[in-house]
């Protein structure tokens, strides 16, 4: 779908619903990469903890602890952060100074810098965007907090994928200020249609390939998450 894979080095943003398969997209990214193309990676989790998504994705066979161990693949655990924002809300109510200081980007870049130094990534995931959204409920300080992360990034010589929430179905939803500013944009969604639920993915965007554009239905197997861009999205009656 994408000609060869993705553009070296470029943010790509990956947009879905709860339960599309975000994160398992992000994970096989950083997994395959590691083990089927030397490729080392980094994990950025600003919603989960290290140890719940090594659970997880090791029912699909991919054993993150012993990529971890073997320096191919790094965490960077944000969670905590997140820990500490909540409990100064609660505290100070509703400052964004406070959600500001608590994960100023430039921090967070030079952890992922010496992150690379130490395994030589060459991909990085951070998942996922709808947390940072929290964190800065002003939306000034946001966009700012977005282009400056994303900035950063572009910056890096590694190639990011950057999960986000899709707030509501395709046909409805409105283009965010961040698809503008990255170099490509993926959609999974769930799709209902006489009775029957099939997920769909697109891409959207994505700049210096030749896309197929059309919508083409994936499944989340054992073994990870499988597309079919050969085959239509409903049959014909």
């Amino acid at each position: 779908m994408l000609g060869g894979g993705f553009p070296e080095d470029r943010v790509i943003l990956v947009i879905g619903g709860p339960g599309s398969g975000k994160t398992i997209f992000a994970s096989q990214f950083l997994y395959k990469g590691a083990v089927d193309y030397g490729e080392n990676g980094i994990y950025i989790s600003l919603d989960e903890s290290k140890d719940h998504l090594y659970e997880e994705m090791i029912k699909f066979g991919w054993d993150f602890k012993k990529l971890e161990e073997e320096k191919k693949i790094a965490f960077i655990d944000a969670t905590l952060m997140s820990r500490r924002t909540t409990s100064m809300q609660q505290i100070y109510g509703e400052s964004n100074t406070v959600n500001a200081k608590q994960l100023p980007i430039d921090k967070l870049m030079e952890q992922l810098e010496e992150k690379i130094h130490e395994t030589g990534a060459k991909r990085v995931v951070l998942d996922t965007l709808a947390t940072l959204f929290l964190r800065f409920p002003d939306k000034i300080e946001r966009r700012i907090a977005i282009v400056d992360l994303i900035e950063a990034l572009s910056e890096m010589n590694i190639t990011t994928i950057i999960t986000s929430e899709l707030e509501s179905t395709a046909l409805d939803r409105k283009i965010t200020a961040e698809e503008f500013m990255v170099h490509g944009v993926i959609l999974m969604e769930k799709i209902f249609s006489e009775g029957s639920t099939t997920r769909a993915l697109q891409i959207e965007k994505m700049r210096t390939a030749k896309i197929n554009h059309n919508k083409v239905p994936y499944t989340i197997e054992s073994d990870g998450l499988e597309i079919y861009p050969d085959v239509k999205l409903f049959k014909s009656s």
